[in-house]
């Protein structure tokens, strides 16, 4: 009964976001496996595909600073709004263009765009949560998003064969759907002494001082820090792993591979079990939960590099392989469902009230960064036939940034004291 009056007792906001995280989610999953097969055939290269697909993440890189402040100005429910339909203005406008510049300008303006939803988005939930209940809370919208992933390429395969340009009609309704129930069904939560300085624009913090605070802040550039290796680390998993396993396995196995089946498995696990692990995490130290999390995740991602050479040596059948590559991500999902939403626990404490959302923008930062020098560094060493130096490469990083999360609850008491003698 505890685990069913947990989620029964979330906030209404929370759960509103929880819906609009399936629905958008899977819309954007619909769309996004097509989405370069769908350039492919309006430009004149693959690297102008590329380009185009590339520039959205940067573009974002930018854009979430500025969400992120502008939510702790003028609210979390404005800047939602605004993102979900600046964003489905701008999928639509993707089927109504034609070329290169037109779609580079509609790729730069989509990612700023989502770049303001999440900061506020993730600011809201930590206004409306005590500590206590945020790693659940994060770890629902999990469940959330990832149920999207799983039933939207579904979706996107079966209607791509009619009419590619419906899957941006059916995205950018959703996204349109999503901020009109937002504007309606929302509540604002900003602070109530965020809303009384703004009435007054001259109390309002300076840019300068904001960015003074965050640079100064070692604990939020700590997580960065170690967040873009872990993130590097997670995007191989997105990006090179299917190109891996396929060199790995063709040779013997011709065009098998595995990489569905496993994603499958990581998406149905998260699923199932990312709110039951949330809920028994809840009460854990942070510090501790993050170290463990990440370990296991980084020797997920060791361990996903290793297996294919070590098996194929042994002349193991693919069906075993897929077997002991089963179970490997299951241990590599553990990690992920255990790191994750504690992460966003972590930003969202640690962040002083009324830079709430701006922190938020900054601690997403590392999943940018990320996204953006993984596949470089991916790409460059799959160019000198070393995908396997890749994984371990990035899977040892991430152990170690796992290891250095080891200390970081005496990190946060030590900064505690500090502040309360400073008082």
């Amino acid at each position: 009964m505890g685990f069913f009056n947990k989620l029964k007792g979330m906030d209404r906001n929370v759960w509103i976001r929880v819906i609009g995280e399936t629905i958008t989610s899977s819309a954007m999953m619909m769309l996004m496996p097509f989405f370069a097969l769908y350039l492919e055939g309006k430009v004149d290269s693959m690297l102008k595909v590329g380009f185009i697909m590339s520039i959205s993440p940067i573009a974002s890189l930018f854009g979430s600073m500025a969400g992120g402040r502008l939510a702790d100005l003028y609210g979390r429910k404005r800047m939602m709004v605004f993102s979900t339909l600046a964003s489905s203005i701008i999928l639509l406008l993707f089927s109504l263009v034609e070329g290169y510049t037109a779609f580079l300008i509609l790729s730069i303006l989509l990612g700023i765009s989502n770049s303001f939803f999440n900061p506020a988005a993730s600011a809201m939930v930590a206004d409306v949560t005590e500590p206590e209940e945020r790693t659940e809370a994060y770890g629902l919208l999990r469940v959330g998003s990832n149920f999207g992933t799983v039933i939207g390429p579904l979706l996107g395969s079966s209607i791509v064969f009619f009419s590619k340009d419906s899957l941006f009609y059916i995205a950018a309704t959703a996204l349109g759907l999503y901020s009109i129930a937002q504007l309606f069904l929302l509540k604002e939560t900003l602070p109530v002494g965020n809303k009384t300085k703004n009435e007054n624009e001259s109390s309002k913090i300076p840019f300068k001082t904001v960015m003074n605070i965050i640079l100064a802040d070692r604990l939020l550039l700590f997580y960065v820090a170690t967040g873009v290796i872990i993130s590097m680390g997670f995007s191989q998993i997105e990006g090179m792993l299917p190109l891996y396993f396929k060199q790995s396995f063709q040779s013997r196995f011709g065009e098998w591979n595995p990489y569905p089946f496993l994603m499958s498995i990581n998406g149905l696990l998260v699923v199932l079990l990312q709110f039951p692990v949330s809920s028994y995490l809840a009460n854990r130290s942070i510090g501790k939960t993050m170290f463990y999390g990440t370990v296991l995740f980084g020797l997920g991602i060791l361990s996903i590099g290793l297996a294919p050479p070590l098996l194929l040596s042994f002349g193991l059948n693919k069906w075993i392989i897929l077997i002991v590559l089963a179970f490997i991500f299951i241990y590599y999902t553990f990690g992920e469902m255990v790191m994750s939403p504690v992460q966003m626990t972590f930003v969202a404490n640690i962040a002083p009230e009324e830079l709430r959302a701006t922190y938020m923008a900054v601690g997403s930062m590392n999943w940018t960064i990320g996204g953006f020098l993984g596949p470089l560094l991916g790409g460059f060493l799959f160019d000198l036939k070393l995908g396997l130096w890749l994984f371990v490469i990035l899977g040892t990083g991430v152990v170690i940034s796992g290891a250095l999360y080891r200390s970081l609850d005496e990190k946060v008491a030590s900064r505690e004291n500090e502040q309360e003698l400073a008082q």
